[in-house]
């Protein structure tokens, strides 16, 4: 199988954000990885989530996948939010995998949860950059200048210079420390706890999105693998010739089993790989394992429900007691 080499920062970035963007991120990243600096074409990049180019079109990076709940919407969305952009010029970017983006580990319903508060951090970041690089072209104080749909507004004079217009003199500006940032009130709120569409709705509806299963990439094989029985089960013997007879079938792998404490480590078991995923999974049909099930095969989950049911009933072991409930509620109010 042919091996991947992914992009280094730099080339990633002149990959997705054409010559003169400007790139910005939260203080998420190391020291070295979030340190300003400037790439060819004038690309400033201090990180890799937030980009806006002189056309005025914002480019915000997704690091985590979508996987149903929308959060390939979201987490731009709070970019968004902050930066004070018109959505519909906004550009969603599919990071790939790297651990430049920090944890892209997407379950748990924590990808929200984990970067709310730095995916604000970035927008308002940039926002505020914007703003001072406007007020300095105006001569006026900051204070004055206010990001609003794409722009930067100078309420007591009326003007207002678009996003796109001002990224070659906020490029040349230095991000504010994080305690400088100056993010929004919650009653500012444009897109963040308001109902969006989520950015791949018609794609998906219309059936042209593109899920994992439909990935091709040059050498790619297939695998099916032919797992324990049971928890803790151990393989005696596995026979895979015929596996190997089945045309597409090129080779059978034998993954190591789970051990003791199992938590969530992989199962193991034998892998047949083969060019398409229906020699894959024909070829495991072929296998002839020969299992030993172990101390798990004989579980009955009818009876273990019936034994948490009778163990709720019973009085629980008092670990720890502070105070009397029963006689503050005694006590009314």
């Amino acid at each position: 199988m042919t091996a991947i080499v992914p992009p280094s920062r730099r080339e990633f970035l002149e990959k997705i954000f054409s010559a003169g963007a400007l790139v910005i991120a939260a203080p998420l990243l190391p020291a070295q990885e979030a340190a300003n600096s400037t790439g060819s074409g004038g690309i400033w990049q201090p990180s890799v989530y937030l980009g806006v180019e002189p056309s005025g079109a914002v480019k915000i990076v997704a690091h985590r996948s979508e996987m149903g709940t929308g959060c390939r919407t979201g987490l731009p969305m709070i970019v968004a939010d902050e930066l004070e952009a018109d959505w519909n010029r906004v550009q969603i970017v599919q990071a790939p995998g790297d651990l430049k983006y920090g944890s892209q580990n997407t379950d748990g319903s924590c990808s929200v949860r984990d970067f709310y508060d730095a995916l604000r951090a970035a927008g308002a970041s940039a926002r505020n950059m914007l703003e001072h690089a406007a007020a300095g072209k105006w001569g006026v104080p900051e204070e004055e200048c206010q990001g609003q749909n794409h722009f930067v507004v100078h309420a007591k004079t009326g003007r207002k210079l678009s996003y796109g217009e001002l990224v070659p003199l906020a490029s040349a500006s230095t991000a504010p420390t994080q305690n400088a940032v100056r993010s929004k009130r919650p009653e500012q709120f444009r897109y963040i706890g308001k109902d969006v569409p989520i950015a791949d709705l018609a794609p998906i509806t219309n059936g042209k999105a593109i899920f994992g299963i439909d990935v091709k990439r040059p050498g790619m094989v297939y695998a099916a693998v032919e797992r324990p029985p049971f928890i803790g089960s151990t393989l005696n013997s596995c026979d895979d010739t015929q596996a190997k007879q089945v045309k597409g079938v090129q080779q059978v792998v034998m993954l190591e089993l789970a051990k003791p404490p199992y938590g969530f480590k992989a199962l193991g078991g034998a892998a047949v790989i083969a060019d398409s995923s229906w020699s894959a999974l024909q070829g495991r049909q072929k296998l002839k394992a020969d299992w030993n099930p172990g101390e798990h095969a004989n579980y009955d989950s009818t009876a273990y429900k019936a034994a948490l049911l009778d163990t709720v009933k019973k009085p629980g072991r008092v670990a720890r007691e502070a105070g009397n409930v029963d006689a503050e509620f005694a006590k009314g109010g």
